[in-house]
């Protein structure tokens, strides 16, 4: 019987309602004796105290102890105690598990001289005892026509313990047990309006609680009624087998398991649910040795608690795992002074609950891996265990090579079936002692404990990358491959902490990440000096988008008749204290962070305005070519930012050429070519960068609305001394022809490639040769020079051949003391625009 069903009993309620008598309820909570609630009158001079603290200051710890052990016992109690020099007389009834505690003031003169402080049911004095005392076998009740008392018989005096003159115009229902005032007032209500007498039953109780059934006969005399009782032990006896039906009834109806043994093992009652847990028929166990009919029981936990209990006389509470069908229970053992009651709380869902709760805390909702705290839990029981100190414990902490682009362009839910397909193949790689664990997003760790060495741990980081990056993913109908970037670090040479290994390792990946990918790296010391620096530079490269510290500079195109027909748009950082960084240093940080977003608007932007001012002091304007990066190809943005941009700026948007990377087209050509088409609809020229790097192929590039190609520096550093760059290059302008393409030459050097390009059928030129890429002042005062058509507006290395008498008049030019030794000083230099414009 739990808390809540007793206080939703009415008995309960109504004794904890009343204003007249001092009523608790007592209980067991966390093995201490505690009063749970009080009746109203109880409340007001206890105010709102409760628990074991209470009972003991008000009665005294031996009281306290003989409720706490009659409670235990399922037993009532009776006894007096002084309080505040006012007796007392305290009566406990059990209530199954909990005890009902009424508390009464008691005249002096109602107690033996002989009546001790503390009273147990052994010591109770003889004058209060009804057991020993004779029951009275009748009784007279004079009451008036309200109820009121009016006389009691001598030994209805003595049974009560008080006069006629203590009680005389008290309410006599005040002397009827509770439950039975309802049966004494229709008694008094069908004998004032029927001619002759009535007969009824009810209960009297004395004030020691004693309880007595009485037959009663009620007659009129004159305005009063008189009542003649006669006690009845027929009446107690159906009140105990109704009492004793009741106790049936309700240990077969509940849900919880129950059985009695007494103090030898013999089964002395249990419900249908007991019989069932013990595996037979309720006839095949009653009165027998349950160890013997349930022998499985013997070598469980139950055995042991349930003799303990036994032994100690004190109940037992426990959880048990039944091994014939794996349920939970919650046991609860209740030993008396001759049986102990076993009670079985199904608790399997809690316990699945919690099981299911422990996991979901401890490992990864998608691929089923244990998570960061799981990981942490792990390394700190494998740290400090004594034998990791004679092996090393190696920890890999890998990072994916290309998931933001499956997310970005294939969506999170085939993202997601990456991963899992992805933590399958790890698992495949290691021992079945290694952990496998999944931290965030993309970032997995695997955890080696017991490795004899470093190179162990290499290896086991080398099949990782091979696992990973061999075999394609199937994805849907895509086919995807991706790479695995993995740090390694050691316990104890790395780290002797968990927080300090997974830094290290996680340091270690990072280098392997700027050393191309798709690799792995073995943390050493000086590794956490270099990821200092580049965390200095990404905060560095927020602050510079944030302040327009992002600089552009521009690198000239050359026709093929020496003059400007384009400009290339470059991007270079300013650091706080004024040093300029070179892209290669930051754009990677830009890419793996995200920030080439807001920075490749914010280039466009400036190159477009740039370009938009410069136009306006040429006669012929020229057009600029900016960046853009696979990630913001793959942003899906890119088209809207272009038409945000044009329409800021005013620029046409034919003088905007967008150098797409060769790699990133090719990879995701059918996620990339909707957008491609609509900067062709713009109006935007479309350009693959580096072309010759990404293996396109005749059929791709048909396909793909671009007007030209940016011949790779590779092609053109070899021109025209090697063999097999000239056949190389050849093709490809071949190709480029065929296709309808423009091909610009980008890294021209010296004279003999410029030449060797332009005989080729090289429209467009580009290369420190011919201009170095200059500031924005410096580049808005060279272009329009360099457009006007005189002869110093040919490139300075041309041959006759190819620029006839105008070239030859450039060519006595290159002799002037300005000079600088062919193919090393740039064209601006010859252009006499000075060595600031040169640098």
């Amino acid at each position: 019987m739990n808390l809540s069903n007793v206080l939703d009993d009415p008995l309960i309620n109504e004794l904890l309602d009343s204003g007249t008598t001092r009523y608790a309820l007592l209980g067991h909570v966390t093995d201490e004796l505690s009063l749970i609630a009080a009746s109203k009158l109880f409340r007001q001079e206890l105010g709102f105290k409760s628990g074991s603290e209470l009972i003991v200051n008000r009665y005294g710890m031996s009281i306290y102890r003989a409720l706490s052990n009659s409670l235990l016992r399922q037993q009532g109690w009776t006894g007096h105690v002084k309080v505040n020099a006012q007796w007392l007389s305290l009566q406990m009834l059990a209530h199954g598990e909990f005890g009902v505690l009424q508390e009464q003031e008691v005249k002096r003169t109602q107690l033996s001289p002989q009546v001790p402080a503390v009273n147990t049911p052994e010591q109770r004095p003889e004058t209060l005892d009804s057991t020993d005392k004779k029951i009275p076998t009748s009784v007279l009740l004079n009451v008036d026509d309200k109820g009121r008392i009016k006389k009691l018989s001598p030994s209805l005096e003595e049974f009560l313990g008080q006069s006629s003159e203590q009680l005389e115009n008290l309410d006599a229902a005040n002397l009827v047990f509770r439950t039975d005032v309802g049966q004494f007032k229709r008694l008094l209500d069908q004998v004032k309006y029927q001619t002759g007498s009535t007969d009824g039953s009810f209960r009297l109780r004395n004030t020691f609680n004693d309880v007595v059934y009485f037959d009663w006969t009620a007659a009129c005399i004159g305005a009063d009624v008189l009542l003649i009782g006669r006690s009845s032990n027929i009446h107690l006896e159906e009140a105990l087998l109704k009492s004793e039906e009741r106790i049936n009834n309700i240990l077969e109806s509940m849900d919880d398991a129950f059985f009695a043994i007494d103090m030898n093992g013999y089964v002395n009652y249990l419900n249908e649910k007991g019989a069932e847990l013990l595996g037979k028929t309720a006839p095949l166990l009653l009165g027998r040795m349950v160890w013997e009919r349930a022998p499985h029981l013997k070598k469980t936990p139950l055995f042991k608690y349930v003799n303990q209990a036994k032994g100690s006389m004190q109940p037992e509470t426990f959880q048990w795992q039944d091994p014939a069908n794996e349920m939970w229970y919650q046991v609860k053992a209740y030993p008396s002074d001759e049986l102990i009651s076993i009670f079985f709380t199904d608790i399997s869902s809690i316990k699945r609950n919690e099981s299911k709760m422990r996991h979901q805390a401890t490992h990864d909702p998608l691929t089923g891996l244990p998570n960061r705290l799981a990981l942490s839990q792990t390394l700190q029981e494998l740290l400090g265990n004594d034998q990791v100190q004679d092996f090393k414990l190696g920890l890999l902490f890998i990072d994916l090579d290309g998931f933001k682009a499956v997310n970005d362009t294939l969506g999170h839910d085939r993202g997601d079936d990456l991963l899992i397909a992805v933590s399958k193949r790890l698992r495949s790689v290691v021992r079945s002692s290694d952990i496998v664990a999944r931290l965030s997003g993309d970032e997995f760790v695997i955890t080696l404990p017991y490795i004899a060495d470093q190179d162990t741990a290499f290896n086991v980081g080398r099949k990782v990358v091979d696992a990973v990056s061999k075999k394609p993913f199937e994805l849907g109908e895509k086919k995807i491959y991706v790479g695995a970037s993995v740090g390694v670090a050691l316990f104890p040479t790395d780290a002797t902490d968990v927080e300090g290994l997974l830094k290290h390792a996680d340091i270690a990946m990072y280098q392997a990440k700027q050393a191309g990918k798709n690799t792995v790296r073995v943390f050493h010391a000086n590794m956490s000096a270099t990821l200092q620096t580049k965390v200095d530079l990404e905060n560095d490269l927020h602050d510079a988008i944030l302040h327009d510290r992002i600089e552009l500079h521009y690198q000239p195109r050359f026709n093929a008749n020496g003059s400007i027909c384009s400009v290339e748009a470059l991007a270079r950082m300013r650091s706080r204290t004024g040093e300029l960084i070179p892209p290669a240093q930051f754009i990677p940080i830009a890419e793996e962070t995200g920030l080439i977003i807001p920075m490749g608007e914010q280039v466009m932007r400036k190159a477009c305005k740039w370009l938009k001012d410069t136009n306006k002091k040429l006669k012929n304007p020229i057009s600029v070519s900016v960046n853009v990066s696979g990630i913001q190809l793959l942003d899906g943005k890119l088209c809207g930012t272009v038409e945000k941009v044009l329409k800021l700026t005013g620029l046409p948007a034919n003088l905007l050429e967008l150098e797409l990377t060769e790699t990133v087209l090719m990879q995701n050509q059918e996620t990339v070519l909707h957008d491609l088409n609509r900067l062709h609809e713009l109006g935007v020229s479309l350009s693959i960068d580096d072309f010759g790097t990404g293996y396109s192929s005749l059929a791709t590039l048909h396909r793909m609305p671009v007007q030209s190609i940016k011949l790779d520096r590779s092609f053109v550093s070899n021109l025209p001394s090697k063999t097999d760059s000239v056949i190389l290059s050849r093709t490809v302008l071949a190709m480029a022809q065929a296709l309808g393409l423009g091909v610009v030459a980008e890294g021209v050097e010296t004279a003999e490639q410029r030449d060797f390009l332009i005989e080729s059928g090289v429209l467009e030129l580009q290369g420190f040769g011919l201009a170095r890429p200059m500031t924005a002042d410096d580049s808005r005062q060279f272009v329009p020079k360099l457009r006007v058509g005189s002869v110093l507006c040919r490139p300075f290395w041309a041959t006759p051949a190819l620029l006839g008498t105008q070239g030859q008049v450039f060519l006595k030019a290159r002799r002037s003391k300005h000079r600088r030794r062919l193919g090393v000083a740039p064209a601006v230099t010859h252009c006499k625009f000075g060595s600031k414009v040169a640098t």
